[in-house]
């Protein structure tokens, strides 16, 4: 859904008070440096450009929807991550690059067009926008990464050391290429970069994964829990994500320990997938059933769901394996390192941001 111009007087409540530990050494402030943000109109890039707005930043938006109205201080640039000359454009004149723009399938067995189109995106993409935020001589690229790239390893409480997924599906897989390409670029032409791993990111209007489950609620679906509903997942809360890509930025100057480096970012409270679904419905006010479905059951029924759509052009499967396994296996990372390297502390918890988010789905919920 993209952003309203409306959207920029009350979308995001950056604590502009906060303050740096001396230990964590130099900082280059982002306040009135010219941003890009990839993937603007989606629902972390347009908290990005809100946060960055606040900060006295003019922001450069390249997305493929249409600019949503003239804001003061933003340009937009209608464009595609894979045309590189639609990102350089972008790219003129910017000091930092949030690169967020990115396609979410989960899907491991897929037509070969749909996987050209998801790798061409999420790991051409992301090499376009390196490339031309060097030929820029942009300062500073932070890259929204995800927790998958170290998906169903080891994961419980473990830190940035775990080794990467080797999970086949193509989110996964693109996202880990992705990522390696961004930290590789670390110190070339002037580029100082690193990469933040979000667990799922949530908050009021997102409607990519929680605007489906208030879609299905409406219709009577009951939450489906896989599995014996105790593995946990880590969340992150949109206003706690933004705050920690802002840090991170900030702190990629030379000789920090943020360049070239990944950090996993969480409300730090990992909760089961379907008990979260369930915490959310029922701070709706809704009394929803559950159904659960054990793993082998689950596992086989978006094994074939994925061929089915693979081979006969069925619509997208509702899930999918890697959904299952990424709900079933415990799967949460320390925050430690992003405490260390930038002062990253959730500010919101799971609970309030849970709280939150059901007054705006609620709303959205009795739309419907």
């Amino acid at each position: 859904m993209p952003f309203r111009t409306a959207d920029f007087v009350s979308l995001f409540t950056y604590d502009r008070t906060a303050t740096y530990s001396p230990l964590m050494g130099e900082i280059s402030p982002l306040d009135g440096k010219r941003c890009l943000v990839t993937g603007g109109g989606g629902f972390l890039g347009r908290h990005l450009v809100a946060a960055l707005r606040l900060k006295g930043c003019p922001v450069h938006v390249l997305d493929t929807v249409p600019a949503p109205g003239t804001v003061d201080g933003i340009r937009w640039f209608q464009g595609d991550v894979r045309r590189y000359p639609d990102v350089a454009a972008a790219c003129e004149g910017v000091d930092t690059v949030f690169h967020t723009a990115a396609v979410i399938e989960a899907l491991t067995h897929v037509r070969s067009s749909v996987a050209k189109r998801i790798r061409a995106i999420n790991v051409g993409g992301t090499k376009n926008v390196i490339r031309a935020a060097r030929e820029a001589r942009a300062r500073r690229l932070v890259h929204t990464s995800s927790i998958v790239a170290s998906f169903c390893m080891d994961a419980a409480g473990r830190d940035e050391s775990a080794p990467y997924s080797t999970s086949r599906d193509l989110y996964t897989a693109t996202k880990i290429e992705a990522e390696q390409a961004v930290l590789a670029a670390s110190g070339k032409d002037g580029l100082l970069t690193c990469a933040i791993r979000p667990g799922g990111i949530y908050g009021p209007g997102e409607r990519f994964t929680y605007g489906r489950l208030v879609r299905a609620l409406k219709k009577g679906v009951p939450v489906v829990v896989f599995g014996d509903g105790r593995a946990r997942l880590d969340y992150v809360y949109i206003d706690n994500l933004v705050e920690g890509e802002l840090r991170a930025a900030e702190r990629l100057v030379e000789g920090s320990p943020v360049c070239g480096q990944a950090y996993f970012l969480s409300d730090e409270t990992p909760i089961n997938a379907g008990q979260f679904s369930i915490d959310l419905a029922r701070n709706m006010g809704l009394d929803v059933p559950v159904v659960r479905v054990p793993d082998p059951i689950a596992r086989a029924m978006g094994l074939m769901w994925e061929r089915l759509y693979q081979v006969f052009g069925m619509p997208k499967p509702v899930f999918t394996v890697a959904n299952v396994k990424l709900c079933d296996i415990d799967h949460y990372f320390s925050i430690d390192r992003a405490k260390r390297d930038f002062g990253y502390a959730p500010r919101v918890n799971t609970d309030e941001g849970l709280r939150r988010t059901a007054i705006e789905a609620r709303e959205y919920y009795d739309s419907l």
